[in-house]
């Protein structure tokens, strides 16, 4: 006879069963010789489930869900199998949330696209719902609080760490006066207890608390400097544990946790390590660690793995071409080798666990699929499906592999490729597709809608993970200061040569399409390099760089010799800065182009675009947009996103079509204005 399994033996089991049964379906319609396109709606749309997260006790999961165009809250006994509808928005779609105890959760909600989030807490039925901060909707003459969550405080049942700007009266103040604090906020009745007051001259580039919600840590700007400081408690004085340049991204410094006894903190030092080395600095004795962990290659992700409570650093996450994580645990590292064994080829984590650790949520996902969540028991033995992300069969999608190149100046780039069905053995139309922010960001493998609608549509994509991109050091991140449409751009550029010396574009029928940075790049190439592109789309691009910021304008509010972004990392003179912004060079554009944009957006401010178009139409260039009136950097809104997604497939079928493919529609052509110069 054989021994009994062990219930985390027979829940690997179940498992492995339900991942046959889930997928190896799909694999063997993979053999048919053709399978229909995904939808924009499938892609696009609002998904089935986002963000569960089981409570702390392990018995319900909350997640949000698509309810009349918008992201309503949801919430799941697993005990009944019963779902019910906690709350939906009326004017806002809620983007994310938590929950605080067993039977409240605290959310987020996004007004009209303008990343100041609304903040309000309710009971699971909807019913006891509190309005704890508003969006910062100024032109609207809004009036309350304006916060930020500093800290969920996991460990407190009834507080979070917020910082903002408090009214005396939220529900009858006329202006958002008050100021400036960091408080510890009841999510149940609205009561604060005041941490630290600002001065308007503080620029604080982070604040870190305890798990007991003390403001403890504090990193200044000074000038052109970052200043750490630390304080034992709430009435101690701030004093000053490190100093270093300020640098914009990747600081030396970036402090992540507090552990449990509320005596130690981690961090993320680059003092020594360009690719980030982690650390366990103590209060007490005010002394830093030797690195805990420092990568051989990649870099390292602000992405601790600890127990709820964090008594313990389990491990921590670092990304080479894809994530990666080391472990200091060895019981955790194993459950994590079983997980990627079972689900071969996939990207496995643990995105929320009960508070005694015995209930895990576990997204299953890869470059094919954009993910299915599970539920492990480890009690019961068992692990359950609980819900697929989106309806998307991944035999109807296309491998996303990882490719390098070398730059012109011998730099090794790395970025992703995608190619259409059935392109082996010939030449493909290509769509270049820039990642935005620029700096710190980057292209990671993993599934990505824009990658497999385009390549379903008959497009290579290669997505090039360019100087200044993250992920691989802050050296990488350096070589993108003022490189703004020079160095930057010839990296897309060289991309480009490349997939065509590789035999696999067709160097006539070449496009590039990107959103924000992304956005400033499609326009970047198609003014500097207009032989290269055939088309272009443009979707929330910075079109001048004299008026880029890094946050809301922040740069306005500088005083001489302190830190500008806009001069630091974009370009050092107003002269250096023209001469690569596309609004000053549009009679170059000698191909049609697609620009969309959200009235709303804090970042790329709508005049980027209404500069832009009187310039199109002074130049008489052939050009289409959509700009959204509620909608920000990005359209957030089903209907919004949806419907640029049809404009762009409608608008690549009719200027970069594939061999066969029908071309629909006809070219808008604007003349110039003869009343405007």
């Amino acid at each position: 006879m054989k021994p009994a399994a062990s219930p985390a033996r027979r829940g690997f089991r179940c498992l492995t069963a339900l991942y046959l049964l889930l997928f190896a379906g799909s694999a063997a319609r993979g053999a048919q010789p053709s399978q229909p396109l995904p939808t924009i709606e499938q892609l696009f749309g609002l998904p089935e489930v986002r963000q569960p997260r089981l409570s702390p006790d392990g018995k319900k999961i909350a997640f949000l869900f698509p309810h009349e165009r918008r992201l309503a809250l949801g919430v799941f006994d697993r005990a009944s199998g019963a779902s019910r509808m906690v709350l939906k928005g009326e004017d806002e779609s809620l983007v994310s949330f938590f929950w605080k105890g067993n039977d409240r959760l605290v959310f987020l909600a996004d007004v009209g696209g303008n990343e100041s989030f609304f903040i309000g807490s309710s009971d699971l039925n909807g019913r006891s719902v509190l309005r704890l901060a508003e969006s910062q909707r100024i032109e609207d003459n809004l009036v309350g609080n304006v916060a930020n969550i500093l800290d969920e405080l996991p460990g407190d049942p009834q507080r979070i760490l917020v910082a903002g700007y408090f009214a005396e009266n939220i529900d009858h103040a006329m202006f958002l006066g008050g100021a400036a604090v960091v408080a510890r906020l009841n999510v149940f009745n609205r009561a604060r207890s005041p941490v630290l007051e600002f001065k308007e001259s503080d620029r604080n580039v982070l604040l870190l608390g305890d798990n007991l919600g003390a403001l403890r840590v504090r990193g200044r700007l000074v000038g052109r400097e970052v200043i750490w400081e630390h304080r034992p408690d709430d009435g101690a004085t701030f004093r000053e544990i490190a100093r270093h340049p300020f640098h914009g991204y990747q600081e030396d410094w970036q402090p992540l946790a507090f552990a449990s006894d509320n005596r130690t903190f981690w961090l993320i030092s680059r003092q020594k390590h360009d690719r980030g080395a982690l650390h366990a600095y103590n209060t007490a004795t005010g002394s830093l660690g030797e690195p805990l962990f420092t990568p051989a290659e990649g870099e390292l992700e602000d992405s601790l793995v600890t127990t709820p409570d964090r008594t313990r650093l389990l491990g921590v996450a670092y990304e080479t071409v894809r994530r990666r994580y080391h472990w200091f645990d060895a019981d955790r590292a194993a459950l994590q080798t079983k997980l990627e064994n079972t689900f071969a080829g996939s990207d496995v984590r643990i995105t929320s666990e009960s508070q005694d650790q015995t209930v895990k949520l576990i997204w299953v996902g890869h470059d094919r699929e954009p993910g299915t969540y599970f539920v492990l028991d480890e009690k019961a033995g068992a692990l359950t499906l609980f819900k697929r992300m989106r309806r998307i069969d991944p035999a109807e999608l296309q491998p996303r592999r990882p490719v390098s190149y070398r730059a012109r100046d011998g730099l090794l780039i790395h970025g992703y490729l995608t190619l259409p069905p059935n392109a082996a053995g010939r030449r493909v139309p290509l769509i270049v597709h820039p990642h935005g922010g620029p700096f710190g960001v980057r292209d990671s493998w993993g599934f990505d809608a824009d990658a497999q609608f385009l390549a379903s549509r008959g497009y290579a994509v290669l997505q090039p993970n360019y100087r200044g991109s993250g992920g691989y050091g802050r050296d990488f991140i350096n070589r993108g200061r003022h490189q703004w449409g020079r160095a930057m751009q010839d990296d897309l550029t060289d991309g480009v040569k490349w997939v065509v010396a590789e035999g696999i574009a067709d160097p006539a029928r070449v496009a590039i399409y990107g959103a924000s940075y992304g956005g400033y790049a499609t326009l970047a190439g198609l003014t500097l390099t207009p032989e290269l592109y055939r088309c272009g789309v443009n979707y929330v691009g910075a079109s001048d760089l004299e008026i880029t910021f890094k946050h809301r304008g922040e740069d306005a509010y500088r005083e001489a010799g302190e830190f500008s972004y806009r001069e630091e990392w974009v370009g050092p003179t107003e002269e250096y800065r023209a001469a690569t912004s596309p609004v000053n060079f549009v009679e170059r554009i000698g191909v049609p182009t697609l620009h969309a944009y959200g009235e709303k957006d804090p970042r790329v401010k709508i005049d980027h675009w209404t500069r832009l178009e009187a310039q199109l139409k002074k130049h008489g260039k052939v050009y289409e947009s959509v700009s959204q009136r509620r909608q920000g950097h990005g359209f957030r809104d089903e209907k919004a996103s949806v419907g640029f997604y049809g404009q762009l497939e409608d608008f690549l079928a009719r200027h970069l079509a594939p061999e066969g493919t029908v071309r629909i529609g006809r070219e808008r052509v604007v003349e110039p204005d003869p009343a405007k110069p």
